[in-house]
């Protein structure tokens, strides 16, 4: 039987490569096609894939690209990995893409400390780059490290994506932006999830318990008024748990790992107690980290519970110690202002409160300043909303015991909160992988392209 072009160059690959390569049937593939795989690394083509002439692959030493059934790469395409580069089921590439997963390191005295110039001298950061299934690349579109291009996507010609991009989206420009969204088809083939981990660590106003009972939730079985339920639990409710669900509702694609370490009663002391044992016990990266305490420290000093109130010294010493803590693991940290005490004491005390809060709440914004933290002030519009409210207003005002917030409390937090999200534009900065050192890299990002390798014999 005499071979085919596409047969024979799949033949000599498969020599060429042994096991570094998995070749899927059907595929049709030109003959000046440049694959180069270092020892370690791994190239995996599936099903019925299309490659154009006088384009190259190359996977570098322990890397791995993964290309999934029925994708059409065009011509002069240029894929490089150091850490891993993933295209889905059904997506296309038009001529003259490229899709580089790493770059050159800084030239600085740590990278290069014997000052050679020489162009590899500073090494190389990498991150991967995951193009979801049926997205469309248009003709010379350039893929930065660390990016993600959601399912269905369609990036237009010339672009340079540099930030992950949401499914079902049309981008354009330099740097990619989105300018407008549609509804894609379903994807029969579904990539693993990109995730955020997002870590709590406060007080109750975090924390914020809540009662429960299931029917009390179930609108086809709510109890009599008047009628007696048992409480089978606690949920933890507030800004936080609305947070949470504005970020779900926005990113549908996203999986939110939320952790609350609130505690009830805690000071900067029981907190940094709380960040020392997650870290010891969990070892959890977190993405985004929301610290806030202080409030306890203060009233505990005026409730004359004066070995566990904590000075101001004190409170700044724990909140450097979280935060060197904290920034070592974690991409983001926010650290938030408390809020104000409300009239729990007689006026002329809870003014003294307040004024020895703020001054806590200025320690906090020096210290996150210090560690490259960003610090969110709520006092403000969380004091202005208490001064316009009438005193018998219906909502019950923004304190539901002068310490503890209620529902209208909660919502200025969270729409502080959100302000914030937006104007640094953090979660779409998190969406993206972060670069890392390339022995770290493949590390780190070994184990989103593990089932596209072969087991270990």
């Amino acid at each position: 039987m005499t071979s085919t072009p596409t047969q024979a160059v799949a033949d000599r690959l498969r020599a060429n490569h042994g096991t570094a390569l998995t070749l899927g049937a059907g595929c049709k593939l030109p003959d000046d096609l440049m694959i180069e795989i270092d020892p370690g690394a791994h190239l995996t083509i599936g099903d019925r894939v299309s490659i154009r002439r006088g384009s190259t692959i190359q996977v570098h030493r322990g890397a791995t690209v993964a290309i999934g059934n029925d994708v059409a790469i065009g011509e002069h395409t240029f894929i490089s990995a150091m850490a891993g580069i993933r295209l889905g089921d059904g997506c296309a590439l038009s001529n003259m893409v490229d899709l580089h997963d790493h770059n050159h390191r800084p030239r600085t005295p740590a990278n290069v400390p014997t000052s050679k110039l020489v162009l590899w001298a500073s090494g190389f950061e990498a991150a991967p780059i995951i193009v979801e299934p049926g997205a469309i690349l248009s003709n010379k579109v350039t893929v930065t490290a660390g990016v993600r291009i959601g399912a269905n996507t369609r990036v237009g010609a010339n672009a340079v994506v540099s930030h992950s991009i949401a499914p079902d989206t049309v981008a354009a420009g330099v740097p990619a932006s989105v300018r407008r969204h549609f509804d894609g088809v379903p994807t029969t083939a579904h990539e693993d999830r990109r995730t955020l981990t997002i870590g709590f660590f406060g007080t109750s106003i975090m924390e914020h318990l809540e009662a429960f009972n299931a029917q009390m939730t179930t609108q086809a079985d709510l109890p009599e008024v008047g009628s007696k339920v048992t409480v089978e639990g606690w949920h933890r409710r507030g800004w936080v748990h609305r947070l949470t669900l504005s970020l779900r509702a926005a990113r549908a694609h996203v999986a939110f790992e939320m952790r609350n370490h609130g505690e009830g009663g805690a000071t900067s002391r029981d907190v940094a107690g709380i960040v020392e044992a997650d870290r010891a016990t969990t070892g959890v990266d977190y993405d985004l980290v929301f610290l806030g305490c202080g409030i306890n420290d203060v009233w505990r000093r005026f409730q004359n519970r004066l070995s566990e109130a904590i000075d101001l010294g004190e409170y700044t010493r724990h909140m450097n110690t979280m935060l060197e803590q904290l920034t070592g693991y974690t991409r983001q940290v926010i650290v938030i202002g408390e809020t104000p005490f409300g009239p729990v004491e007689d006026p002329e005390t809870v003014a003294a409160m307040n004024t020895e809060l703020a001054r806590y709440n200025e320690a906090a914004r020096t210290a996150a300043a210090a560690h490259g933290a960003l610090f969110l002030d709520v006092w403000a519009p969380f004091t202005a909303a208490a001064r316009h409210l009438p005193a018998d207003d219906a909502t019950g005002g923004v304190w539901s015991d002068d310490v503890h917030l209620t529902e209208l409390g909660d919502t200025i937090l969270l729409q502080q909160t959100e302000h914030l999200l937006t104007e640094h534009r953090i979660i779409e900065a998190l969406l993206d992988y972060p670069l890392l050192e390339r022995d770290q890299a493949l590390a780190v990002y070994g184990p989103l392209f593990a089932r596209h390798r072969p087991a270990p014999v």
